[in-house]
């Protein structure tokens, strides 16, 4: 035990989790009591997917319990003042199943789609559907099983087939509710006199003695307190505000105060290890009823996250979940998608999972902090020594894992910190670690061109056929260890990273065109979370950096699909909130698209369409060499290589 003393105690505990789980004596740390199937039914109507056949829908609760002084639990906050039945913390959760019907046909790969807010974006960022149908069917022509387990404590339980919710306890202390400080921010975006604020846990008294209301342009300017008659109560969970007068529709409000009931957040971590171990098993479950998918009995498990959901599961790996207590890892492969350096606001009294920072709202939440980076590092601001894989490493339960991000992770997402130390130096990551940037895109494709409460057009650059290689790499990687594609981010080493202005990054000047460029990024410093608001050190502050661009403003580093090598706009990850809505900050997770003219235009630096592609032929046969060249780097599926050819034979923005 003498070389453990300077490690951090929660990989202590981890480390003692993994051995109390080897032995074949004691209580178990968690098990699934029982496994309830409420529907099996045909998925997609029946349709057959290739080799894999039809596929079937399984709707489940999952009835779980949990030891609160296992080891392998410890680290739950506020587990051990949950309610208790003969020792154990009992709770429910949605798992909802999608399998091939005849498990030979099965590939024996699960991918569980960590839900994002109770919902499904596997078949939107992999298939491009939605969350009712196959889309192009890859992952179902893959013969992949997908699942997702609820491990969001405030979404309830749904065990209807479409949201993955959960039934948490609250905790108490000595039988008693719990209270303590909590803040809710929220921008309203409209211009209406009134507005409401809708508050996570119920407020310990209606009485306004003790709550305090603020209102202030942008993140860093000077709150206002408002007085007591701006606002009131109308519930528990709810004030209405009688908004002041000389703040736009974009001011920011902020409520602080005394909360009770807080959900015990962190069993979410919990849920998603256990409920995963049990199906890889083919165990039955505690009351004898068979698994789902013990003919199957997967040998590879991923997980997906896509944002809230891939800052989930970083903080899952980093608190030691990815250890299962009875030996081995839960999950072999992961790929936090466009996740930035964050991780969660969850195992945490007063958690809230829905939270994330950006440059306007939430600046200061918690989740923002040291570790960012998967390599075990000192951290030159704060001096502590941490990473992402640090407990995984100690206990050799780390994932294969891609990290991949969007261009916008590294303007609100503060990314350039999972590959720099944020004093000016890279950080090399582990072997078990690729980085991908999905270059020039923003945080999800958007479906289509709108503006909204931006200045200018969102960004439609794809991301699905990224998303769909890497995910084939990452099946065959944690598999039989087929190493994937180098990682493509940039680093300071390479000049790809740099400071966010301007002439740094070398973005075009398109102010003749009406398109500004933004004054700073989400930036970061410590901060003091033991105060509520939190409380940020400007004196300790990390250097953020952001992607080199090329002439047309794309990033030169990371993956470029045809869309960014071979250009008809100027895409970007960021886009700024436009007149009476907080002008000119970032305009939260949207990109921007600047479309080239098609005849050389005043005041426009870039080249026009006429002086790039003369035929439609020649921007296809431009198409198809790109897509090629990914192709045979391993970064792009022939089906897509084809995909993107057809759509430049016929896109009617470029000419005859």
């Amino acid at each position: 035990m003498t070389r453990l003393r300077h490690l951090p105690c929660l990989l202590v505990l981890t480390m003692l989790a993994a051995c109390a789980g080897t032995g074949g004596a004691g209580s178990p740390a968690a098990q699934v009591e029982r496994f309830e199937i409420v529907s099996r039914a045909p998925a997609f109507d029946g349709k057959v997917f290739d080799d894999a056949g039809a596929y079937e829908k399984i709707v489940a609760i999952a009835h779980l319990r949990i030891d609160p002084h296992h080891p392998a639990n410890r680290a739950i906050v506020d587990l051990d003042k949950a309610p208790t039945t003969g020792g154990w913390v009992k709770y429910d959760t949605d798992v909802i199943l999608l399998r091939p019907r005849d498990a030979a046909k099965a590939s024996r790969v699960m991918v569980l789609d960590i839900p994002n807010r109770g919902g499904k974006l596997a078949l939107e960022m992999v298939n491009e559907g939605g969350a009712r149908d196959a889309g192009n069917g890859f992952l179902m022509r893959r013969g992949h099983t997908l699942a997702w387990i609820g491990w969001q404590g405030n979404i309830g339980l749904a065990a209807n087939g479409e949201l993955a919710g959960t039934a948490f306890p609250t905790a108490l202390l000595d039988g008693q509710p719990i209270t303590g400080q909590s803040v809710e921010e929220k921008v309203f975006d409209d211009i209406k006199p009134l507005g409401a604020i809708d508050l996570a846990y119920p407020a310990a008294s209606t009485s306004q003695d003790g709550a305090l209301l603020t209102v202030r342009a942008h993140a860093t300017a000077a709150p206002l307190i408002l007085p007591a008659s701006a606002w009131s109560y109308t519930s528990a969970t709810r004030i209405e505000v009688t908004r002041p007068r000389g703040f736009d529709a974009g001011a920011i409000y902020q409520f602080q105060y005394q909360a009770r009931d807080p959900v015990v957040m962190g069993l979410g971590m919990a849920a998603l290890r256990d409920v995963t171990s049990h199906l890889k098993s083919g165990m039955a479950d505690g009351a004898g009823q068979p698994n789902p998918l013990a003919d199957i009995k997967p040998d590879v498990a991923l997980a997906l996250g896509v944002s809230q959901s891939g800052r989930f599961l970083r903080d899952l790996i980093w608190q030691g979940f990815n250890a299962d207590p009875r030996g081995g890892k839960v999950f072999d492969g992961a790929m936090p998608l466009i996740a930035g350096s964050r991780k969660s606001f969850v195992n945490r009294r007063f958690g809230r999972p829905e939270r994330y920072s950006t440059l306007h709202l939430n600046h200061w939440t918690y989740g923002d902090q040291f570790p960012f980076s998967y390599a075990v590092t000192t951290d030159p601001v704060g001096g502590a020594t941490d990473g992402i894989f640090a407990r995984c490493l100690a206990t050799g339960t780390c994932p294969k894992l891609m990290h991949v991000d969007s261009s916008t992770e590294f303007w609100q997402g503060r990314a350039s910190l999972v590959v720099t130390d944020g004093a000016g130096k890279d950080i090399a990551l582990p072997a078990g670690v690729r980085a991908y940037l999905m270059s020039s895109t923003q945080h999800m494709t958007a479906e289509r061109a709108t503006v909204g409460i931006c200045k200018w057009t969102n960004n439609t650059a794809q991301q699905g056929p990224t998303v769909r290689v890497l995910l084939d790499r990452l099946v065959a990687w944690a598999r039989s260890g087929k190493e994937p594609p180098p990682s493509r981010f940039p680093q300071i080493g390479s000049a790809m990273l740099t400071l966010p202005q301007r002439d740094a990054v070398g973005f075009p000047d398109l102010r003749a065109l009406g398109v500004g460029y933004p004054d700073g990024l989400n930036e970061l410093t410590l901060v003091d979370y033991a105060s509520l608001p939190p409380k940020p050190a400007p004196d300790k502050r990390y250097q953020v950096l952001v992607p080199m661009a090329d002439l047309d403003g794309h990033d030169i580093a990371g993956i470029r699909l045809p869309d960014v090598e071979v250009p008809l706009a100027t895409y970007a990850g960021w886009n700024l909130r436009r007149r009476g809505f907080a002008e000119d900050q970032l305009c939260g997770l949207n990109g921007l698209s600047v479309p080239f003219s098609a005849v050389p235009r005043a005041g426009d630096p870039r080249r026009a369409l006429s002086q790039r592609y003369a035929t439609r032929l020649e921007y296809a046969k431009a198409v198809a060499i790109s897509a090629r060249a990914l192709r045979d780097d391993g970064l792009l599926l022939d089906e897509d290589v084809t995909r993107f050819i057809e759509r430049a034979k016929v896109d009617q923005r470029v000419g005859p």
